[in-house]
């Protein structure tokens, strides 16, 4: 009669059980149903609020002034994330004092929300002195600022300077500021300063970080500089470029913190030509262009074929074996 009655209990015991997964296995189904349907629904209403148009122009107007005016062979925009796609961009953007800024590119992305364009794949910028091309520009529209990715490239004029001086610069990123007129380069930045006159000296440069001013005609470079002019080669840890100052009796360019300096002398000397290396170090230099020379200070001290100089300021001069020392404290080695 026990045992009788334990089987019956393991036997309804049993069909409980199996009930009850049985009701947990329909539950969760119909919960994943329900979840998927939502998210079905979800899509669909988002493609829904998706609109697609074939050659388009868009204006953006804030406080009653234009802002950006873009042409585009293909616009995609959801009203729903405010984000809008653009095929083959180009047209006109506003700085905040109205200075129009022309650009181009494959492809482009609008965030309404936060006032940003990004530009990618042939990305063209047209300024007021200035050139830009990149891989990758961020239009900053409301604190007018152009960052730019991969492969950047700039060509300036100054328009200030009579002698409008090109300016061209590489660099792997970069922060322009048009209204400003002013631009950041950083990483493995390198350019080329090419004046109007084809007989007046190029200068070129590198850095880990520049910054061009056109309206101070003024180009700071930090970390790693190094300046070439002609046969002179100078490395230093900071350095400046006056650009009004090519053809005034003023540095034209300064190195600071560690400078060190290889110069080609060439000489010429009854139709016979011979050259050697002069190499000089010191804290500070500065370059006169109008004077073809330059001062050393800083315990200077220079290496010239078989002397060596040294006092308190050394002044070299262009394919110019003589070394003028002020305050001297001269050694001369004999070999």
């Amino acid at each position: 009669m026990i045992n009788s009655f334990k089987k019956s209990f393991v036997f309804f015991s049993f069909l409980l059980i199996l009930g009850g997964i049985t009701i947990w296995g329909e539950s969760v189904e119909w919960k994943r149903s329900q979840a998927l349907k939502n998210e079905a629904e979800d899509e669909s209403q988002s493609y829904d609020q998706e609109s697609y148009f074939e050659t388009v122009s868009f204006y953006r107007v804030k406080n009653e002034k234009p802002v950006l005016h873009l042409d585009a062979k293909e616009l995609s925009m959801n009203s729903a994330t405010g984000k809008s796609l653009f095929a083959e961009p180009e047209g006109v953007a506003f700085t905040g004092n109205g200075e129009p800024v022309q650009y181009s590119a494959r492809n482009g992305f609008l965030f309404r929300a936060q006032d940003q364009v990004i530009f990618e794949n042939e990305v063209k910028f047209k300024m007021e002195t200035s050139t830009l091309s990149a891989d990758k520009t961020t239009y900053f529209m409301n604190i007018d600022e152009i960052v730019s990715e991969g492969n950047v490239e700039t060509i300036s004029i100054s328009e200030k300077n009579k002698t409008k001086e090109n300016i061209k610069v590489w660099s792997n990123s970069a922060i322009t500021w048009p209204s400003k007129d002013k631009s950041r380069y950083e990483g493995d930045v390198r350019g080329v300063i090419k004046r109007k006159r084809v007989y007046e000296e190029s200068v070129s440069f590198k850095a880990q970080q520049v910054d061009v001013n056109m309206l101070t005609l003024q180009i700071d470079l930090l970390e790693k500089v190094h300046l070439e002019k002609q046969q002179l080669k100078a490395d230093s840890h900071r350095g400046e470029i006056f650009l009004e100052n090519y053809n005034k009796k003023l540095k034209y360019f300064v190195l600071y913190d560690d400078v060190k300096v290889v110069e080609k002398v060439k000489l010429e000397k009854d139709g016979r030509v011979s050259s050697f290396e002069r190499r000089a170090f010191g804290e500070k230099l500065e370059g006169m262009m109008s004077e073809s020379k330059i001062i050393l200070t800083g315990y200077p001290k220079v290496f010239q074929q078989n002397d060596v100089i040294t006092g308190n300021k050394i002044v070299l001069r262009e394919n110019n074996e003589v070394v003028e020392v002020d305050d001297a404290n001269t050694n001369f080695i004999l070999r």
